[in-house]
């Protein structure tokens, strides 16, 4: 069984279709090849964000404001972020977190997710209005 995380729109009923399943743990791809790795799965904020840091390092280093060892360091940390977060990043562009989900396989968290939520969603009665009456702690609407 895998941890994966589902992502799916904020109005998962509307549009069940849109629901993603992420496996989450460490990539050793990301934190090896770190921008090579966002560049090749189209993650442009994330690579802009990472060169940007990356220009700020370089810039500190050369003018004395940063230790060798700590520009080394600083840039592992990123490596290591790559790593452990790059699998998310690929589903947080488009859609926010709605549940972590144990499964065998990234449909079959899907699967439970929506079996959760249609089974979560508010039963429609045929016969209940808005203005009818219901007393009582098992309430028939119409009665």
């Amino acid at each position: 069984m895998k941890l994966y995380a589902i992502h799916a729109p904020l109005v998962a009923h509307a549009a069940p279709q849109r629901v993603r399943a992420a496996k989450t743990g460490f990539s050793l791809a990301g934190f090896a090849f770190g921008p090579l790795w966002l560049f090749a799965r189209g993650l442009w904020w994330a690579l802009a964000a990472y060169l940007a840091a990356w220009a700020a390092g370089a810039v500190a280093l050369r003018y004395g404001g940063l230790a060798p060892g700590a520009a080394l360091a600083l840039h592992g940390l990123g490596h290591l972020y790559i790593g452990l977060e790059g699998r998310a990043m690929r589903v947080w562009r488009r859609l926010p977190l709605a549940d972590v989900i144990y499964a065998g396989s990234a449909l079959e968290a899907e699967k439970v997710f929506l079996e959760r939520l249609f089974r979560q969603a508010p039963a429609r009665v045929s016969g209940a209005t808005a203005t009818s009456e219901i007393i009582g702690l098992f309430p028939e609407p119409g009665r």
